[in-house]
Parts: C-alpha cells; sequence; structure tokens
C-alpha cells in the first residue's frame, strides 16, 4: 500500500539516522510530546541508545544492536499501531531478533 503526505519541504526537517541515512521527516508536533515519538521525544525503552536506522523497504524505524540485528523501534510500532492498529503493528514487530530488543543481559 502506498500512501499519500501532503508534504513539502517548508514543512520537514532533515534527520540523519544512527546509521548515517540522512532523510527528510516531520517537523515536532503536539503529538511527538503527547506521546513518544521515535526523533523528537523517544521513550526510555531498552534500546533507546542503539542507532537508528531507517528501513525504506519496510516504512520503519529500527534500532541497530551491538550484535548488528535490526530490531522495529518501540516508538515506531506505538505509532503505527495509534494509526494503523493492532495487526498492522504486530506484522511489523516481526524480525529477526537475538533478544536484544527484550534485555540488555545478551549485548
Amino acid at each position: 500500500m502506498i500512501e499519500e503526505f501532503n508534504m513539502t519541504l517548508d514543512n520537514m526537517d532533515t534527520y540523519t539516522t544512527g546509521t548515517g541515512q540522512k532523510l527528510y521527516i516531520h517537523k515536532a508536533t503536539k503529538e511527538c510530546f503527547e506521546f513518544n515519538c521515535v526523533i523528537h521525544n523517544p521513550s526510555n525503552h531498552v534500546m533507546k541508545d542503539f542507532p537508528t536506522h531507517w528501513r525504506a523497504d519496510r516504512g520503519l524505524m529500527e534500532r541497530i544492536c551491538p550484535h548488528g540485528v535490526g530490531h522495529p523501534d518501540p516508538d515506531d510500532l506505538a505509532f503505527k499501531y495509534r494509526k494503523h492498529g493492532k495487526i498492522k503493528m504486530k506484522y511489523e514487530a516481526v524480525h529477526g531478533c537475538d533478544g536484544c530488543c527484550v534485555s540488555l543481559e545478551n549485548v
């Protein structure tokens, strides 16, 4: 499914992910602070200090653990839940996991 966005460069910011990708992103909004936002207001989850990485093929922000595994960012999953519902969020949460998104004991 292709989503249409009514955004212009005038109402966008740039963001460099932890893996060096340069992205055009939304400007900070009230919603970023009412809820957690992976860019503007990340929550205090166990992967908050892992570098971010944008998966354009999935439309998903990941956190890359020290072992090189991409884990869906919890704040991005929460956003998908609010916008698209539980089923979409659950599909996006699927990933090749080494346990780092649950616990840092294995790092």
